[in-house]
């Protein structure tokens, strides 16, 4: 990625930002603040971040607005994180595709690629797959037959897309996904072992979805798995057969949701949480990493721990729990004061005498 000298007012006005300080300071990239140098544009979320941008050499920042930035040229924004990236986007553009495809690639006959599309090295593409306007195919991608791949997306290297699955437009695959395999059903057998389940459905990616890493998508074994418009689902997540994930939920990495969950609109599963089979997961709910999820989840609900729970009671067991080893040594030094306490209710009278009080606790 090749750089861009925009000057600071420029940037602005494409951003759509208030410029403080010298709006001709010219930026050539984008760092964090303390590996930034002159040219380069920085951030920060707030004011506990001046100390750092104290000692930067970044020559101009975006940040909060009524922050004091000690008179270093400055973009103010009610989003800092958001702006940036969006500024880097500008001041660091991606490279350009190169439509066309590779002579190593298998592609065939009946395979259609829209001629804007760009289809890398050692790709295959079965019969009937689709590749749809702008989108990138980086080396190693398979395509199985009847595969669907919509407008502008970006598959990573060693991609796999089976079952007939469809991939809506701006999806973005990083290295590794597995869309459409087999789902984990098998049947009992005649002979007492396990027969694989035989599975006929498809995955069903809506557009502008981000899917992490060696993540897996099963396939359904009737009917769809599918993931709804905007969801980003991060590295090494497991999604099972006929799940229905709705529109901008975020999965962190890790997560495993078993068959035929069903996940609401803007829900959010933090890392190496576990899904049960059939249970739903509410619109706006919460669960925490490595929550085990035992029922239904409901709507804006947070829930942690195993078995999850609400979150208000998981905070105070956890809080209580910390406080068990002072608990314990307590109850130590009264079954102690009790034992003392009947020794001496069986002695004789002169060893009475000296009778202990109640111990502090």
């Amino acid at each position: 990625m090749a750089p861009k000298q925009i000057a600071l007012s420029e940037l602005a006005a494409s951003l759509g930002l208030e410029v403080e300080g010298d709006p001709d300071v010219v930026l050539s990239g984008v760092a964090a603040l303390d590996g930034a140098g002159p040219g380069d544009l920085s951030f920060i979320r707030s004011a506990r971040f001046l100390r750092e941008l104290a000692a930067s050499g970044a020559s101009a920042v975006i940040a909060l607005p009524g922050v004091d930035l000690g008179g270093r040229p400055a973009l103010r924004s009610d989003d800092p994180s958001r702006d940036f990236y969006r500024a880097a986007r500008l001041l660091v553009p991606p490279e350009p595709v190169v439509a066309g495809v590779d002579a190593t690639a298998q592609v065939a006959p009946d395979a259609k690629i829209d001629p804007t599309a760009s289809v890398g090295a050692h790709c295959a593409l079965g019969r009937g797959a689709v590749v749809g306007a702008r989108s990138v195919l980086h080396a190693g991608v398979v395509l199985y037959d009847g595969a669907r791949v919509g407008v502008d997306c970006v598959l990573h290297a060693r991609c796999v897309v089976a079952a007939s699955s469809e991939l809506g437009d701006r999806v973005v695959l990083q290295p590794g996904v597995v869309i459409g395999g087999a789902g984990f059903g098998f049947v009992g057998g005649e002979d007492g072992g396990l027969h694989k389940a035989y599975d006929l459905g498809r995955v069903v990616v809506e557009d502008d979805v981000e899917i992490g890493a060696n993540t897996t998508i099963d396939r359904g074994t009737l009917g769809e798995t599918r993931i709804g418009r905007g969801t980003k689902i991060y590295n090494l997540v497991q999604i099972g057969h006929n799940c229905r994930i709705g529109a901008n939920v975020t999965i962190v990495a890790q997560v495993g949701l078993a068959g035929s969950v069903r996940v609401e609109d803007g829900a959010f599963l933090l890392g190496q949480a576990g899904i049960p089979g059939h249970l739903t997961i509410g619109a706006g709910a919460l669960v925490g990493a490595q929550a085990g999820v035992t029922r239904d989840v409901a709507p804006n609900a947070r829930v942690f721990g195993l078995p999850a729970r609400e979150g208000r009671a998981w905070h105070k067991e956890s809080a209580a729990l910390a406080r068990l080893p002072g608990l314990l040594k307590r109850v130590r030094a009264l079954e102690k004061w009790v034992e003392a306490r009947e020794a001496d209710a069986g002695a004789p009278e002169s060893r009475k005498a000296g009778t202990s009080e109640t111990p502090d606790t």
